[in-house]
């Protein structure tokens, strides 16, 4: 009998021990998130320089990103949620297009900041929804970003300013197309 009880205290210390070492990983893995969740908040504020910069310049708005790290629910699953507090569900096209653009281009500069290698260019469609005196700014804003805006715009509903071809690389017609049939 004394064998028995000897080998489940053995058993038990076995456990005991093994709980512990689970305990310790777990608060490891704890302070893990605890960092990562600093690291990701830092590297979001320093995305928002940007951002809330371009997005002032733009509409006199201060566009944000926001990281919240969540529980999914109905599981243990943890993730980060990503907000862009500003994309107004009134906005129109034009608008929701420049908050698009104007995040690109915080990317970019965000990205050459951290030496986050990434494209420098973007490309954007429908770019005449979007007001003219935004369409100057974007131009601006590109340029300060050391990137390329490509988008087609239609030269009816181009600004008067950009008629010029300094900011133009490539112009098409029905005579001079991109790809030949």
């Amino acid at each position: 009998a004394r064998g028995k009880y000897t080998e489940q205290l053995s058993k038990l210390e076995d456990t005991t021990q093994r709980l512990n070492s689970i305990g310790k990983e777990l608060e490891n893995i704890d302070d893990n998130i605890e960092n990562l969740d600093a690291n990701i908040q830092e590297k979001v504020k320093l995305f928002n320089k940007h951002f809330a910069d371009i997005s002032q310049k733009l509409y006199g708005e201060t566009f944000a990103l926001s990281a919240s790290f969540e529980k999914q629910k109905n599981t243990n699953n943890k993730f980060y949620k990503l907000n862009v507090d500003s994309l107004n569900a009134r906005a129109g096209t034009g608008k929701k297009k420049g908050e698009i653009l104007a995040f690109d281009l915080a990317y970019i500069k965000f990205a050459d900041e951290q030496n986050i290698k990434c494209l420098h260019f973007v490309l954007h469609d429908q770019m005449e929804t979007v007001d003219n005196n935004q369409i100057i700014t974007f131009l601006q804003e590109v340029s300060n970003a050391n990137c390329q805006l490509v988008t087609p715009v239609l030269r009816d509903k181009m600004p008067a300013e950009l008629k010029t071809g300094a900011y133009e690389i490539l112009s098409l017609s029905q005579e001079v197309k991109l790809f030949k049939i």
